[in-house]
């Protein structure tokens, strides 16, 4: 399973962005994770807990959809990086 980042373009320049949704699909089929539900002329989308976008297909202009690292990578990165701090710390001297 891979994460992506789905953003939806619309018409009037406007967007909005689905981060790190899991999806066993490839390429282009990717958004359709990123929806609850979706028509030939709507997509449903749930952003928050408790907001729900309905897009009008028709004023989707462009669908980005970016492959980025789980929540697990993105805790050994984190904590990666908070070990370089407290190594570089301890070389100074502190």
């Amino acid at each position: 399973m891979k994460y992506y980042d789905i953003t939806f373009h619309e018409l009037s320049g406007k967007s909005v962005v689905k981060r790190s949704i899991p999806s066993s699909l490839e390429g282009f089929e990717v958004w359709k994770d990123a929806c609850v539900s979706y028509t030939e002329d709507e997509l449903l989308i749930l952003v928050n807990e408790g907001t729900y976008v309905t897009l009008k297909q028709r004023y989707i202009v462009r669908i980005d959809a970016k492959e980025v690292d789980g929540p697990v990578e993105k805790l050994l990165s984190r904590q990666d990086e908070i070990m370089g701090v407290v190594n570089t710390l301890a070389n100074m001297g502190f």
